[in-house]
């Protein structure tokens, strides 16, 4: 089985609207919910669960309700962190699921994710034993101690920048995390970031420009664009 983990815990004190951006309506849905209907229309989903902010469950369920998401079969209160949200859903799915079975983790402010992405990360966790959703930068980069004064050009072939989804096996992804509580590996915002500092070799699955995470304001009209583009409104 594989299972869609969307990570919709997070806030952010520097967005400027008045609830959080997975619950930003954008043409009459909340963004949360493009994301829920992606993973409920890909062939390879087999169901999801959703990891919110304390409060909201009910809003996701209603949601899921109203807009047809049928593969939804959790909600569950989040952490203060991506790590700890991570383990919390692992915990809970332990309690129905197999070790065998896939978790694609993404985030839930990610609403542009193709079936294409979804479905090179689920193909590479199967072959590498994880997925993890990347993109090659188009500028190189420079190491900053002051933010002000740059000391090491890095060229961009060198690194990649992560996104979502990252899959893995459900049992894999358990005993990773307590391995990272025996030493001391917490407060990570991102579970590859986790995954890395254990030591292990993170396979890149492949990542798109267009796989937008909206972390501002300004995020949100690209995405109204972006979305516009696709459904040939402009």
């Amino acid at each position: 089985m594989n299972i869609a983990l969307l990570l919709a815990a997070g806030t952010d004190p520097t967005f400027r609207m008045d609830i959080p951006k997975q619950f930003v309506n954008v043409y009459n849905r909340p963004i949360i919910v493009y994301t829920m209907e992606t993973f409920q229309n890909h062939p390879e989903i087999d169901a999801v669960i959703v990891a919110c902010l304390k409060g909201w469950e009910n809003m996701v369920e209603a949601y899921a309700k109203q807009f047809g998401i049928s593969k939804l079969r959790w909600v569950i209160p989040g952490g203060k962190t991506g790590q700890e949200t991570s383990k919390l859903a692992v915990d809970r799915l332990m309690e129905k699921c197999s070790e065998e079975d896939i978790i694609v983790i993404h985030d839930a402010i990610r609403p542009m994710v193709s079936n294409e992405i979804i479905s090179d990360s689920i193909y590479t966790c199967k072959k590498k034993g994880m997925g993890v959703s990347a993109v090659t930068s188009m500028d190189n980069v420079m190491m900053t101690d002051d933010g002000m004064t740059g000391r090491l050009s890095i060229s961009r072939y060198a690194f990649r920048r992560i996104q979502t989804p990252q899959t893995y096996f459900l049992g894999d992804l358990k005993n990773a995390h307590e391995e990272a509580l025996e030493k001391g590996i917490n407060g990570e915002n991102d579970t590859n970031n986790m995954i890395s500092r254990l030591g292990r070799n993170v396979y890149f699955s492949k990542g798109s420009d267009k796989n937008l995470k909206i972390n501002t304001v300004e995020d949100v009209a690209m995405f109204k664009a972006l979305y516009a583009m696709k459904n040939g409104d402009i």
